[in-house]
């Protein structure tokens, strides 16, 4: 009579019975988050300035210190407060009541909902449920411990907020994208100097190209969401409809607009990881780019 022998289950913390390199992904996705949460925490809590390139770097703040760009920086965007910003929503260095012992930057009013967008993500919930949990670190790996209650109790009941977080993270893209158009509307001449009475004219820098693959990676990032695909046409039981017999002639079956927008976002679902890492990358470059130009420590490119 025919047998088979199973093998025994290993167990315990990054038990396995694999022999591939299972362990550099979930590292190289730990450090990446890592770096990202560092600059970003960094930004949001200790550098409230050089969202946009000044023409005093050595003195951001100091009045009638106008921009000689049009960028802003990404995890600054959009500028709610700011005292001479053309950018800014309000004129005003921060809100009346905010306390006056505690630091301010305008990032902390709207970081949270790109941030929880990320942060609820299904694709990033795997990643760092591996990464800084090693639950589990890798497929057919061991984990530390040895219940489960996946995402049925507090605080993982937040990840079912996702869905609310993508119409945020919809205006946002719309956000970005008109920061993107407007960083071809310049308000200097190609030599640097202020143009007379405000004025602007079409221009682009390296900056502007940063800022416009920017938006294209966070847009495929966006479009790509699960609960996108939900609310671009997956909600509905059925593609097609029929149009209504009339004087002998037969239905017609008419696929519904919902079939192309779905469509849509599953061409971008397809390689959801893919831009979420390039999104990630971007948002971040982009914004230590601007930054560094306008620290004066680097010089943005003006091509024409």
């Amino acid at each position: 009579m025919a047998s088979a022998t199973l093998e025994q289950k290993l167990e315990g913390f990054g038990k396995t019975a694999r022999k591939d390199l299972w362990w550099p992904g979930p590292l190289l996705t730990l450090l990446g988050l890592l770096a990202f949460l560092i600059y970003a925490t960094v930004i949001v809590f200790f550098v409230p300035y050089y969202f946009e390139i000044r023409q005093d770097p050595q003195n951001f703040t100091r009045p009638n210190n106008p921009a000689v760009a049009p960028y802003i920086a990404p995890f600054h965007s959009p500028l709610i407060f700011d005292a001479q910003s053309r950018h800014a929503w309000i004129h005003a260095d921060r809100p009346g009541w905010w306390p006056g012992w505690f630091p301010f930057s305008s990032a902390m009013l709207i970081l949270i909902f790109p941030a929880g967008f990320r942060l609820t993500c299904y694709y990033y919930r795997k990643a760092y449920y591996r990464a800084f949990w090693a639950d589990p670190p890798a497929c057919a790996v061991g984990e530390p411990r040895k219940s489960y209650w996946g995402e049925n109790h507090w605080p993982l009941l937040f990840q079912n907020i996702h869905r609310y977080f993508l119409y945020f993270a919809l205006l946002f893209v719309v956000l970005l994208g008109w920061d993107a158009i407007i960083s071809f509307w310049w308000p200097t001449d190609r030599s640097g100097n202020l143009l007379p009475d405000n004025g602007h004219q079409f221009g682009m820098g390296l900056g502007s190209l940063i800022l416009v693959i920017n938006i294209i990676l966070i847009a495929g990032f966006t479009f790509g969401c699960n609960s996108m695909r939900h609310l671009a046409g997956g909600r509905l039981n059925h593609f097609a409809c029929f149009s209504c017999p009339a004087g002998g002639v037969p239905r017609i079956e008419k696929l519904r607009p919902a079939y192309y927008t779905w469509r849509l976002s599953t061409f971008f679902n397809a390689n959801h990881m893919l831009w979420s890492w390039l999104s990630l990358f971007s948002v971040a470059l982009a914004d230590f780019y601007i930054r560094m130009c306008a620290a004066g420590i680097w010089h943005d490119v003006r091509f024409f």
